[in-house]
């Protein structure tokens, strides 16, 4: 049987990775849109507790998970009332770029003018560097790097201490901790010249100890001994004996063997392959099929409120079926295929030296006769 080209297989390869990522990935945004709806109500009720601590860790995972409008305000209004102005201002105003840029002309106002509110309370941090700064000054604040382009600005922070860094190569680092409380407050932390460092080092041996010589490192003993002169005495009973060079029986030939069809076998791995991605992609898309619920919509603005969109699917469960059947198919042919190409079956040695070529004729001449001999 001829092996199937190597185009053909690219295809299949393609075809399966095509519908693994089809499957895989209406699955993932699917349960990454539930997840975020349980997160969002879940914070929502904990908001109307006064759980803010609470509620601004579920607000956050719920917008990584599917951002929404909606999300981030909630999360910025969390964020004012634990008391982070810098992070509540920012976020507000995100979400007055995003409300624009989506025609939300009403949200848009609304972010806007919480922003405009906050702004009076910020806390406004300044870091400055020395004019003769080495070129590799790293500087940090709260562990997150600190671009030259904000040296010299106030950037708003949130209330509470802050840590300053700052390092180069080879020398002393610069830490700072500032603890900024008062609203509306403006700090200014200058990096002064980092003082060369101490060069490192390297240990010194203990005293009264020295490295032994190298002329008194022990030679390795030999691999082989020669045995010892005829008459001399046997060695004494206990001692060590000496390794003797010796050959090991070889080891008895296996017979040769080869696959049936290399060509079949991979193709049948590649179509039991796309038969498995089919039935667990038809299998999922059955279990995760509406049953005509309604999954929600999003009504009329309102901040603090924001329901997730789910659209119902109705032909989710033929596609489920038609990727079952058709994975049973792929494996049905698959699976046979392999294991046929894949057995060893033992190579004929008749057949080589049948396929060898004959020797050229000989020339024989005798005392009483001459002629041609050859083998058949």
């Amino acid at each position: 049987m001829t092996s199937l080209p190597m185009q053909h297989l690219g295809r299949l390869l393609a075809l399966a990775m095509f519908l693994a990522a089809l499957v895989g990935g209406g699955r993932d945004a699917r349960a990454d849109t539930a997840a975020a709806q349980a997160l969002f109500d879940a914070a929502r009720q904990l908001m109307a507790q006064g759980k803010y601590a609470d509620a601004c860790p579920k607000l956050e995972e719920s917008q990584r998970l599917d951002p929404g409008i909606g999300t981030r305000f909630n999360l910025a209004a969390c964020y004012e009332q634990l008391g982070r102005t810098a992070s509540a201002w920012s976020t507000f105003l995100d979400v007055a770029g995003a409300a624009k840029a989506a025609g939300q002309v009403e949200r848009e106002k609304v972010a806007r003018q919480r922003a405009t509110a906050l702004e009076p309370r910020l806390i406004r941090l300044t870091i400055t560097a020395p004019a003769d700064a080495p070129a590799d000054l790293q500087v940090k604040r709260d562990g997150a790097p600190v671009g030259r382009a904000q040296w010299g600005m106030p950037v708003p922070v949130d209330p509470g201490k802050h840590t300053i860094e700052a390092s180069a190569a080879g020398r002393s680092p610069f830490v700072k901790t500032v603890d900024l409380t008062r609203a509306g407050a403006t700090e200014t932390v200058a990096i002064p010249p980092l003082p060369a460092g101490a060069p490192a080092r390297a240990a010194a041996p203990p005293a009264g100890t020295s490295a032994p010589p190298a002329s008194a490192a022990a030679a390795p003993p030999p691999r082989f001994a020669a045995p010892p002169p005829r008459g001399a005495a046997p060695p004494p009973r206990g001692a060590a004996l000496a390794p003797v060079a010796g050959r090991a029986p070889a080891p008895p030939a296996q017979p040769l063997t080869r696959r049936r069809s290399k060509g079949m076998m991979v193709t049948g791995i590649v179509l039991t392959s796309i038969g498995a991605v089919a039935l667990v992609g038809g299998g999922l898309a059955l279990a995760s099929a509406c049953s005509g619920a309604e999954c929600g919509t999003e009504e009329e603005f309102d901040p603090f409120a924001e329901d997730l969109t789910y659209a119902e699917e109705s032909s989710e469960q033929d596609a489920g079926y038609a990727l079952i059947i058709g994975g049973l198919v792929f494996a049905g042919v698959g699976i046979p295929l392999a294991i046929i190409g894949g057995r060893k079956v033992p190579v004929q040695p008749e057949k080589k030296a049948a396929s060898a070529p004959a020797p050229p004729p000989e020339l024989v001449i005798g005392p009483r006769y001459a002629g041609l001999r050859w083998s058949m």
